[in-house]
C-alpha cells in the first residue's frame, strides 16, 4: 500500500531529479557546442599573436590553444602535417610563405567568407595581394609590422637642418647626412646593416620600389630589378659609402646591430622597423626622434616592406567553421584595437591607424599608416633569392655599394634571380 505522504514525497523527489537532470542537459549541452582549437605561431611572431587569442579566449566559448614553432621549422612542419592529416585548426606564419603554402594546396579556400566581410575591404593592399593565388583568397592579415624611416631630431638641429622636416627623397638622405657627418669623428649621416639580407629587403628594396622599379620575379618568365630605382638607390648608397658617410663596421653587420646603432644617438637617418618604436622609448626615452615613410628618388614617392604574420586555415582543420569565424573575429574593430593596438601592435587595417592607444604619439601613427602605402613580393623561393647569407640579392647590394660595381651588381642579380625563379 502506498500512503499519500509517501506519493507526495516520490513525486517531489522525482521533480528535483528531472530539474537535477535538465541542469546537467544543459551543461552538457553547452559544453557539447564549446571546442577546442589548435594553433601554431612561428616563435617570433608568438607574443603579438597571443594578445589576439587571449581576448578570443576571454570572449568566446571556443578556446583557441597556442604552440609555438620555431621559424626555421614551421614550413617544414605544416607540409608534414598537411601530408599526414595532422595539422592545427589554425596557423599563423610569415607572410612571405603564403605564394609557397598556397601554390601546394595546403590551405583552405576563404575566398567567400572574406569577400563578403566589410571589414576585409579595408585590409592592407599588400596582405590582400599576398594572400592571393590564382583569383582566390586563402588568408588575411594578422600580427603586422612595416619598414620606416627614422632620424635623430638632435643631430639635424646641430647640423642647422629643420628637425621636423624628414628627408623626402634618397638625394635628400645623401645631402642631410653630409651635414649631421660634419658634427664630429663618431658622428654618422646614415646607417644600414650592410651583410643582413632581411633588413635590406625590409628598408632598401621599399626606396627602390618607391621610384617605380620592381624586385623580385614571380616566376622564370617575370622580369627581376626592372627600373631605374634600383640603380639610383644603390648609386647614392655607393656614394655614402665612399664619403663616409656609414660607419664602416656597416659592411659586416649581418643584423646583429640592426636596432641597436641608432640608440647610440651618434646616427642621424636609418631605414628600420616599426618595432624600433617601442624599443627607443623604452631603451633611450630621452632621444627626441622623427618617424617618416621610406622615400625613392622623387619627392611624393614613399613605399615600405610590409611584413608580419597572416593567419591562414590549413587543410584538414578538425574545427573549420569555428576557425573561419577566428579570422574574421580578428579583422574587427574589437580585435584590432583591443588585441593590437591597445598592445602597441599595428592593426592589418591602414583606416585604423589613427585611434585612442596610438593618438599620444603620432609617431605610431605613421607607422601604422605606413603599411598602407607598402608593399610585399608575390613570389616563390623568397629564401634563396633574397634571405640565405649568399643570396643574389645581397651579393648585388654588397658588389655594388662596397665593390662599387653597380650595373655588374644588378646584371649578375638579376640573372640569378631569374634563374632561381625558374627552377
Amino acid at each position: 500500500m502506498i500512503y499519500p505522504r509517501r506519493k507526495s514525497m516520490t513525486i517531489r523527489t522525482t521533480c528535483a531529479a528531472l530539474a537535477a537532470f535538465l541542469i546537467g542537459s544543459t551543461a552538457l549541452a553547452t559544453n557539447a557546442f564549446a571546442d577546442n582549437l589548435t594553433m601554431w605561431v612561428r616563435a617570433s611572431g608568438t607574443n603579438a599573436a597571443a594578445h589576439l587569442v587571449d581576448l578570443w579566449n576571454s570572449t568566446h566559448s571556443d578556446k583557441i590553444e597556442l604552440t609555438t614553432i620555431p621559424d626555421t621549422q614551421m614550413v617544414t612542419k605544416l607540409a608534414t602535417g598537411v601530408q599526414a592529416n595532422e595539422v592545427p585548426d589554425l596557423v599563423s606564419f610569415d607572410l612571405i610563405y603564403m605564394p609557397d603554402f598556397m601554390k601546394a594546396d595546403f590551405l583552405e579556400d576563404l575566398t567567400a567568407e572574406l569577400k563578403a566581410d566589410p571589414n576585409f575591404a579595408s585590409v592592407a593592399k599588400a596582405y590582400v595581394d599576398i594572400a592571393t593565388y590564382q583569383g582566390k583568397l586563402y588568408g588575411a592579415g594578422f600580427t603586422p609590422d612595416v619598414s620606416i624611416l627614422v632620424w635623430n631630431k638632435d643631430l639635424f638641429k646641430q647640423a642647422g637642418l629643420d628637425p621636423d622636416k624628414p628627408p623626402r627623397t634618397i638625394g635628400e638622405i645623401h645631402e642631410d647626412a653630409k651635414k649631421i657627418r660634419a658634427l664630429g669623428p663618431d658622428i654618422y649621416g646614415f646607417y644600414f646593416s650592410g651583410a643582413c639580407p632581411g633588413c635590406n629587403i625590409f628598408t632598401t628594396s621599399p626606396m627602390m620600389v618607391a621610384a617605380g622599379s620592381k624586385i623580385l620575379p614571380a616566376n622564370g618568365n617575370d622580369d627581376a630589378l626592372t627600373g631605374d630605382g634600383v640603380k639610383q638607390v644603390l648609386e647614392q648608397f655607393k656614394s655614402m659609402w665612399n664619403e663616409g658617410l656609414i660607419p664602416k663596421n656597416a659592411q659586416a653587420d649581418s643584423g646583429a646591430n640592426f636596432a641597436s646603432v641608432f640608440k647610440t644617438g651618434k646616427i642621424g637617418i636609418q631605414g628600420t622597423g616599426g618595432f624600433l618604436l617601442a624599443e627607443l622609448k623604452h631603451d633611450v626615452p630621452n632621444m627626441n626622434f622623427g618617424v617618416t615613410f621610406l622615400p625613392g628618388v622623387k619627392e611624393g614617392e614613399v613605399s615600405s616592406f610590409v611584413g608580419g604574420d597572416v593567419v591562414a586555415i590549413p587543410k584538414g582543420s578538425k574545427h573549420l567553421a569555428i576557425a573561419k569565424a577566428f579570422i574574421a573575429w580578428e579583422l574587427t574593430d574589437e580585435a584590432q584595437l583591443e588585441g593590437l593596438a591597445k598592445n602597441n601592435i599595428l592593426p592589418s587595417r591602414p583606416a585604423l591607424a589613427e585611434n585612442k592607444y596610438f593618438a599620444a604619439d603620432p609617431r605610431v601613427v605613421v607607422t601604422a599608416k605606413a603599411i598602407g602605402v607598402g608593399y610585399v613580393p608575390w613570389v616563390y623561393h623568397f629564401a634563396d633569392m633574397v634571405n640565405s647569407d649568399s643570396s643574389p640579392w645581397i651579393n648585388m647590394l654588397q658588389r655594388a655599394i662596397f665593390d662599387g660595381d653597380v650595373d655588374g651588381a644588378i646584371a649578375e642579380a638579376r640573372q640569378k634571380m631569374k634563374d632561381i625563379a625558374s627552377e
